[in-house]
Parts: C-alpha cells; structure tokens; sequence
C-alpha cells in the first residue's frame, strides 16, 4: 500500500532537476516582465534587477497594489507557459504519481503556481482541503484525487513550508467569504499537526482530503511553488 493511504502525504525526493526548475522560474520572470510592460507604471518599479525570490517583495515595500497586480498576472497566466504545463508529461512526476493513485489511472491535471510572499500575506493559504464532494466521473473538481506540491527551493518552517494533519480524512466544513476558502480554526480537529519541508527537485503529495496550509516566508524572500492536482478514476475494462 502507497504511504499516502495512511498518513495522508508522502514526499518524493529528487523528481525535478534543476533545469527543471530553473525553467519554471524563467516562465515566471517572464510573465512578470510581461504584466509590467502592460500596466501604465513604469517597467523600473517592477524591480526586474532585483533576485526571483525578492523581487515581488520589494516591489511591495513601494507600491503594494502594484505588487499585487503583478502576483495576481502570474498566478493567473503562468501555467499556460510550456515549462510550467510540460511538466505534467515528465516522466519522473508521471513515476511518481502512478503508483499513488492505483489501482486508479490519470485522466487529468489543473496546474497553477502559488507563492507566499511576505508584504503580501493575506495570500497565504489557510487551513483548507482540496476537495470537498468526491466523484467519479473523471472531470469534475471532485474527481481529484491528490495533489503534487512543487517548491522551487528548499522550504522549511520559516521559508514557506506546508503544514499538515497527517491521516486519513474526510470533508470538513469550510467557508467561502469573499474568495477565503478555509477551514475556521474551531472546526479544526485536534490532531498532530506536522511541518513538511523539501529540497529543491522534492515533490510532496497530498491526498485530497488532508487539511493543509502554507507558512510564512521570512522577508524579503518569497516562496514560490507549482501545484498539479491530479485527477484519476477506474481504468476501462477494455483498457481506454
């Protein structure tokens, strides 16, 4: 039985190289490059001389709502570049996925990128699950069945880390006020609570169910990640 079945996560080590991710963080500058070239502000406030792991941070610390238009270009168009979308044909995630949804095949996958940026803390994620109603055609939301959580440097509990209830769980209430989709702290079970962190190149799955949450980063450096949510349902029995 795949380790995910009993504690809810499991970490892959070294599926992604360092090309791997260093096209990932290529496809991001640029669309950053691309939304400051598009807004009226000037493209110098954008910081391009500034590090990939600073530069949102310290476009903040002088125009937050700049910062803001920019983190909300990337986490809105950066998934469709080739070396973000790509990897949801590389073989080392595909190995690694496989084995984690049998006797399920893949029918699918969402890919977004997420960060947590220090100025920008309010869009951190929260306690939540990724799925709330299971189902079984393999196309709803509810056909997910884990997710494959890259960062693109080493994370720990000061650099933007996951936190997670290991186990195995079903849907917990959530609440959506105003675009927060969380898990209210009250609600939460009393359960161990366990801070994942990665190298550069891990991958952490999560079940669906697993209530999770991102922590902080410690300025001015941001936590940059790619998250796939995998979808999978029960093999044809003719084999398609």
């Amino acid at each position: 039985m795949h380790p995910i079945r009993n504690h809810g996560f499991h970490v892959a080590r070294g599926v992604l190289s360092e090309h791997d991710l260093g096209g990932i963080r290529d496809a991001i500058t640029e669309t950053i490059d691309r939304a400051a070239r598009a807004l009226r502000t000037p493209f110098d406030t954008s910081c391009a001389d500034a590090s990939f792991e600073e530069r949102l941070d310290r476009v903040a610390s002088r125009d937050r709502a700049y910062a803001n238009a920019l983190f909300h270009a990337v986490m809105a168009d950066a998934q469709r570049d080739e070396r973000i979308s790509g990897l949801a044909r590389h073989p080392g995630l595909l190995a690694t996925v496989a084995p984690a949804v049998a006797p399920e095949c893949m029918t699918g996958v969402v890919i977004r990128t997420r960060a947590v940026v220090p100025s920008l803390s309010a869009h951190r994620s929260p306690w939540h699950q990724d799925v709330l109603k299971p189902a079984d055609d393999g196309r709803s939301c509810g056909s997910v069945r884990l997710a494959c959580w890259i960062p693109l440097g080493d994370v720990d509990d000061r650099s933007g880390a996951l936190e997670v209830m290991p186990g195995v769980w079903s849907s917990l209430p959530h609440r959506n006020d105003d675009g927060d989709f969380s898990i209210r702290e009250e609600c939460l079970p009393q359960s161990v609570r366990t801070t994942v962190p990665l190298k550069a190149g891990d991958v952490l799955l999560l079940d669906r169910f697993v209530p999770h949450r991102s922590l902080g980063a410690t300025a001015p450096c941001a936590r940059w990640a790619v998250v796939f949510w995998i979808k999978a349902a029960a093999a044809h029995p003719d084999g398609y």
